[in-house]
């Protein structure tokens, strides 16, 4: 998969070509691709720029007194990726049996780093003036995680800060 690396400034480029599989479809400047994945009863979204690829839960190797939110970490072709667990960051219920998951392997700011999710569902392309501010009053996921709110018909979509996630790791590290 190929996606536009993030901008110095930590903003995705756009206008570019952006593919996942075999999905390749032109982004305006005013448009942004998601990545919407689920977290318990939780749908979240991602800038597709940030995602690398999707691949199927792998064997971890647990860190031994690291932050809670680490998962463990993985071997992704000769490089040692942290694995994060959405559910422990967002302090969502984990399901019994984790059957269907999948890790969301992201690069933000040259690092590459995992985070496991229970689905991911769609790629979403949309304006980026559908995009709502983050709301004050959102309680089901931790408020400084979030960049934005998609409304849809039928849900709300929580487009997540990637810098959260690094922030997850450095706050147990310190």
């Amino acid at each position: 998969m190929s996606t536009a690396a993030p901008t110095k400034s930590n903003e995705p480029q756009t206008g570019q070509f952006n593919s996942i599989g075999d999905t390749n479809v032109h982004i305006s400047v005013d448009q942004i691709q998601l990545v919407t994945f689920r977290v318990g009863k939780v749908q979240l979204g991602i800038n597709i720029d940030y995602v690398q690829e999707i691949n199927r839960l792998m064997e971890y190797t647990p860190v031994p007194e690291a932050s809670p939110h680490i998962h463990g970490v993985v071997n992704l072709r000769g490089e040692v990726v942290t694995v994060l667990d959405a559910h422990r960051i967002f302090d969502l219920p984990k399901p019994e049996t984790m059957t269907t998951g999948r890790n969301l392997i992201l690069k933000i700011d040259g690092e590459r780093l995992g985070v496991l999710v229970d689905e991911v569902s769609d790629i979403l392309t949309i304006r980026r003036d559908e995009l709502a501010t983050r709301p004050s009053n959102v309680r089901e996921v931790d408020r400084r995680f979030i960049e934005s709110v998609f409304l849809r018909e039928n849900d709300v979509v929580v487009v997540v800060d990637p810098q959260g996630f690094l922030a997850a790791i450095d706050e147990f590290s310190l």
